[in-house]
């Protein structure tokens, strides 16, 4: 059992350090891809040998949903794998996975993610709005890899905390190695039902009026749930040697439909619909076999 999160197919632990928590607005990690041709032939598989990764992110992407400005912050990661297990691909924007089943065509399990909060101090235009906490998303995603460099992967999850609304994500991806560079790629569409809608795109009457005497030039409006996006990820990666790799990566969704109509994401609210989001990682990989490993899971 593998507990996997944005950053590889194997065990990750991530612990952001802009407050702690925002950095899964787009959520993070770096595209991993198995059987690179420019890493050396692995060493026999020993049952108590692991290979732990240490990690160090930089990530910039909008401050809040439909935002225009933008936040930086940075993670480490810790992500372990048992030497001879394949290494499962994965994308920088997946969230947090625990998979309970993987058969080598279809994983499945446990899926969280955490939306950074939205205040006015991110946006003056935004004066009358309520605030935003954090949001803790849960829920499931499934994932089928029908070839070695490609694969589905859909989540859905649940808020309970913040917005308290139910979002989803339904992607794929493919990719290629060139000697030491892997590329990858693959489209994304975004989803959210009426709750999620209504906390990051809605303006009441009473919050449209207090805006506007506050300066503001927000209108009432009422977001409905739907197809909230559209966009994709990309993301490259450069094997330094064995044990270091760099990788590059960014995420561009474009709101649209109701969500995009919101004055919160155009020019009243100072938003965009267009969301872009970048990050950089640097990767240490050494082998162990220590006993305290097999007790993380």
């Amino acid at each position: 059992m593998l507990l996997h999160c944005t950053q590889s197919g194997a065990t990750v632990l991530k612990f952001p350090l802009r407050t702690l928590l925002a950095a899964l607005a787009v959520g993070t990690g770096a595209a991993q891809a198995a059987d690179l041709s420019s890493v050396k032939a692995e060493p026999a598989p020993a049952s108590d040998d692991w290979y732990v990764t240490v990690s160090g992110t930089v990530n910039a992407g909008p401050s809040y949903p439909g935002s225009k400005g933008y936040s930086i912050f940075g993670y480490p990661s810790i992500r372990l794998r048992r030497v001879g297990e394949r290494e499962i691909f994965s994308a920088p924007d997946d969230g947090f996975n625990f998979a309970f089943y993987n058969d080598g065509l279809f994983r499945a399990g446990v899926v969280g993610r955490l939306v950074g909060d939205r205040s006015v101090s991110d946006n003056a235009a935004l004066r009358g709005l309520a605030y935003v906490p954090y949001s803790f998303e849960i829920g499931g995603f499934a994932e089928v890899s029908p070839v070695s460099w490609g694969r589905l992967r859909a989540e859905v999850r649940q808020a309970v905390t913040g917005h308290s609304g139910l979002a989803a994500t339904i992607g794929g991806d493919v990719w290629q190695s060139w000697n030491r560079f892997t590329l990858s790629v693959g489209p994304r569409a975004y989803f959210g039902n009426d709750q999620y809608a209504k906390t990051y795109f809605s303006v009441t009457p009473t919050q449209a009026a207090v805006n506007n005497f506050l300066g503001g030039n927000l209108t009432p409006y009422a977001a409905a749930g739907g197809l909230t996006g559209a966009g994709g990820t990309v993301a490259l990666r450069y094997q330094i040697d064995d044990n270091w790799r760099a990788t590059g990566y960014g995420n561009y969704q474009r709101l649209s439909n109701s969500v995009g109509a919101s004055p919160i994401a155009n020019s009243a609210g100072d938003g965009s619909r267009n969301q872009w989001a970048y990050g950089l990682e640097l990767s240490y990989r050494f082998r162990t076999t220590s006993p305290i490993i097999p007790g993380l899971f």
